[in-house]
């Protein structure tokens, strides 16, 4: 008799493999771990061998239902034969396991085969000749692959190129592929770590390790830590309610001086002392009638804050005879007695108006008819009745009141697909859109896209440039804070409005608008802006969402472009909503946008959902540069998305198919990258230059908001908006050799090369608000700031590698907010 664990050892010998990696040594390792096995009667005999005793079990096995899949058939040519590619699978797991990348093996595996005589060899000595042969065909090519360090190393000692970390530091070179920056062959072995952690490989001399003062937004005294911002009323971050801050702006104005009186003049508002109505206003602070404003001249100037060194930017830089800020100017001190060059003296009091040096002004008039709905817009009218379109955002008593009747259609109909170009309806033929091939476009950019960010871009050689995003809505009210958005300076030559809204009735009634009172080239619907309130309303990136989406696009653009008489229509649209691939629906709308009126597109390399994460994707708008040249009836398409260099320009602009690109953030952080464009370099720009580029800024900010306390205010809050954007600049010295700096980069925190250099890369808000104070003055005691943008494309990982760093991120110091900006 058998033991019945002998049986079972026997049992599981059965059913074990057997390939090429042991199973004839398992089985016998089980068969001795079975041990001696008695007869029945005490005596003690050898196990017999597995091929003896398994006659038995076998038939019994055949008996039972096997449980399971089947086992696999044997290999070709019996137990012993060796399975190439299982030889690949182990050789390959045995380089990867050493740090050679997993592109790169495979890539060996298909060029590399066996010999002959490495087939005859066991397994295990196929595996070892298949990893030699696979490491030197690696070595061989180890300029396009990732190797380790000691493989690297190798390669260079039998090419005779010395180690990275002897060599000199060179001079900084730009690569023609700007998104592989890991293949750089000059790059060390730091450097590709750190760009494969998505950080910015700066000299070591120059990193700041284990210091966080340079990490995060830090408290200054003016600036809030509360949940700002966390509600929709509180736009200016101030972490204060919107009753509280319109009490506050309230108490603000009673104190501050009439603009009527700082001139000299009479306010026609004023109430008389003495009247009825003079009795209830406040004691001290002389409010009278309907004015909100002081007329106590004494007091006034009793609280005003100190002169402004320097003089009056609007007698000096507009060379105008009065400052219509009068003795609310923080310049009044060098008014005199407002003498010309000529010597002649000019009153106060003065009827004279002073000419405005910016354009598109919105007439008093104009705005007193939109505010009640009573401007006459005809042409668009015409072309949405030609279209079938109702005009639903009226109400039917505004409606009657412009058009004479309650015209509210409910059913929206459509002029087809088939439509010509120049449709018999359209009034006149579409005027051509600016010739952009070749020149500079600065993108528009809410809030940090103001006029004097725009006049730096120009001096640093922009050619085209766009207002910030308006609302059409709020255009047609009439509203003053979005007809300032739209102001022209005389220093843009080509000037665009770009304006957003979701529907063909809305948009032709404000495309009429525009192309009667503003002064512009071109008017670009933004088609592609994520802020969820915007797509909300039916408009921006959500166009893209669906099919009723995208036949509102083709009637917005239609009606548009259609209503206006001399003005051309551009879009600005991404590559779709989703950020999946198979709903990327750009290049069906490109191939079809001239037909519906478009004179030109800019595409964003990214979807809605990806707003500003990951990088651009310019396969795919090389792909539709493609079609909107050759469907799309030469469609003259603009890229965008991390221009950041002269490098990125030429290598996009090489294959012939784009128009130019748009530059956006590039600008904001580098506004010397269109002179490095123009110039064809790359400018390694001191401290000193930089911080002429604020002082110009605020130079700027002062002629455009005004010189007045206000004024000065705003120009420093922008100012520091711009500044949330510029720290993030690393100086070319700076960088390891080899490496460019990108946007995907995030930068470690560093020491300059001096001490200015070192405060214009801090992103705290104390830091920014000292620069300011250079040439602002200092900030009023209620000034307080909070970055409104934080639009980065930095990924986590790289936030998570300088903690291991020991460096505390922005993220984590609650600097980075939700991306607001447009498309």
């Amino acid at each position: 008799g058998r033991c019945e664990g002998f049986e079972a050892a026997l049992r599981r010998v059965y059913v074990m493999g057997t390939g090429p990696r042991g199973g004839k040594r398992v089985r016998e390792a089980a068969v001795a771990a079975a041990g001696p096995v008695t007869d029945g009667w005490g005596a003690f005999t050898e196990p017999p061998q597995p091929a003896a005793a398994s006659t038995d079990i076998i038939s019994e096995r055949a008996l039972q239902k096997p449980k399971g899949d089947p086992a696999p058939p044997p290999k070709p040519g019996g137990g012993t034969a060796v399975d190439p590619e299982d030889v690949d699978k182990k050789s390959s797991l045995v380089l990867t396991k050493k740090g050679f990348a997993a592109a790169a093996v495979a890539r060996a595996c298909a060029e590399v085969s066996p010999t002959p005589d490495d087939v005859s060899h066991s397994f295990n000595e196929q595996k070892r000749r298949r990893a030699l042969a696979l490491t030197e065909w690696l070595l061989q090519y180890a300029e396009l692959w990732e190797l380790p360090r000691e493989a690297l190393q190798l390669a260079k000692q039998k090419r005779g190129i010395a180690d990275d970390d002897n060599d000199d530091d060179g001079e900084h070179k730009e690569k023609g592929v700007v998104d592989d920056v890991q293949s750089n062959q000059t790059l060390t072995e730091r450097a590709r770590f750190l760009v494969k952690q998505g950080i910015l490989p700066i000299a070591e001399k120059h990193v700041r390790i284990g210091d966080t003062r340079n990490a995060g937004t830090q408290d200054n005294g003016t600036h809030t830590h509360s949940q700002a911002g966390t509600h929709a009323q509180d736009r200016e971050r101030t972490g204060k309610s919107l009753r509280a801050v319109k009490a506050e702006k309230a108490a603000l104005r009673a104190i501050d001086l009439c603009p009527k009186v700082a001139l000299g003049k009479d306010c026609a508002f004023a109430r008389v002392e003495g009247s009825p109505e003079h009795e209830g206003s406040q004691a001290g602070l002389g409010n009278c009638g309907t004015c909100v404003y002081s007329h106590d001249l004494g007091l006034f100037m009793r609280n005003k804050p100190i002169d402004l060194p320097g003089g009056c930017p609007f007698l000096t830089r507009r060379d105008l005879t009065v400052c219509p800020y009068g003795m609310r100017c923080r310049f009044f001190g060098t008014h005199g007695s407002f003498q010309t060059e000529k010597g002649e003296k000019k009153e106060t009091g003065s009827d004279k108006k002073s000419e405005h040096a910016e354009m598109n002004h919105l007439a008093d008039q104009t705005q007193r008819a939109l505010a009640r709905n009573e401007l006459s817009l005809p042409r668009a009218e015409q072309v949405l009745g030609a279209m079938d379109l109702a005009v639903l955002c009226v109400s039917k008593t505004q409606a009657g009141k412009m058009y004479g009747d309650a015209r509210r259609k409910e059913k929206q109909g459509s002029l087809g697909t088939s439509e010509p170009f120049c449709h018999a309806n359209r009034p006149g033929l579409l005027p051509p859109a600016p010739d952009f091939r070749g020149k500079l476009y600065v993108a528009p950019l809410t809030t940090v896209g103001n006029m004097p960010f725009r006049r730096a871009c120009i001096r640093h050689g922009a050619d085209i440039t766009v207002s910030e995003m308006a609302m059409a809505s709020n255009l047609l009210k009439g509203d003053r804070k979005e007809w300032a958005l739209v102001r022209r300076h005389p220093s843009e030559k080509i000037f665009g409005v770009q304006v957003c809204g979701g529907y063909p009735d809305l948009m032709a009634r404000c495309g009429e608008l525009l192309d009667t009172q503003v002064q512009c080239d071109f008017v670009d619907i933004n088609m592609g802006c994520p802020i969820d309130g915007v797509c909300a309303k039916g408009a921006g990136a959500s166009l893209f969402k669906d099919e009723v989406g995208l036949k509102r696009c083709e009637l917005t653009v239609r009606a548009t472009s259609r209503a206006m008489k001399k003005t051309p229509l551009t879009i600005k649209i991404r590559m779709g909503y989703e950020d999946d691939p198979t709903k990327y629906v750009a290049h069906e709308v490109l191939a079809k946008a001239r037909g519906w009126g478009a004179t030109a597109a800019t595409l964003h390399g990214r979807t809605r959902a990806q707003r500003y994460s990951r990088k651009a994707d310019w396969a795919y708008i090389e792909r539709c540069a493609r079609v909107a040249s050759k469907k799309g009836d030469g469609l003259p398409l603009i890229g965008n998305g991390d221009v950041f260099g002269y490098a990125d320009y030429e290598t996009h602009m090489r294959s012939g198919n784009l128009t130019t690109c748009m530059i956006g953030r590039g600008a904001l952080v580098k506004p010397w990258v269109l002179t490095e464009i123009k110039e064809k370099r790359v400018w390694d720009i001191t401290s000193n230059e930089r911080l002429a580029i604020f002082e110009q800024f605020a130079k700027d900010g002062l002629d455009h908001w005004g010189s007045d306390e206000k004024g000065i205010e705003t120009t420093r809050r922008f100012m520091c908006e711009w500044m949330s954007y510029t720290h993030r600049y690393v100086p070319v010295g700076l960088l390891e050799r080899g490496v460019s700096q990108h946007l995907n980069l995030r930068p470690m925190p560093y020491d300059g090369r001096d001490e200015l250099e070192t405060l214009l890369a801090s992103d705290s808000v104390a830091d920014w608000i000292s620069i300011t104070a250079m040439f602002l003055g200092k900030p009023a005691p209620r000034f307080s700031f909070h970055p409104k943008h934080g639009s980065n494309s930095y990924s986590k990982e790289s936030a998570a590698a300088l903690r291991n760093l020991g460096v505390a991120t922005q993220a984590e110091m609650g600097g980075e907010d939700e991306d607001e900006q447009n498309g």
